[in-house]
């Protein structure tokens, strides 16, 4: 599979794929942020199904 990219908006970086934990839920999410500067654009995914394949890849490679 070939590794594919999401470029920020603004800035054209390469944006930035980290899993992060709800404040009051603790519920994990998918964040992607702009490396160069986090206040160009910062995206939430917090579906479920989507969150827990993700993390199921994530166990399966380590």
């Amino acid at each position: 599979m070939a590794k594919k990219t999401l470029p920020c908006p603004v800035c054209a970086s390469t944006l930035t794929v980290r899993l992060a934990h709800g404040r009051r839920s603790g519920k994990p999410f998918v964040m992607l942020i702009c490396p160069s500067d986090g206040r160009h654009i910062r995206a939430f995914i917090n579906d479920h199904k989507f969150v827990s394949s993700i993390l199921a890849t994530l166990e399966r490679k380590s």
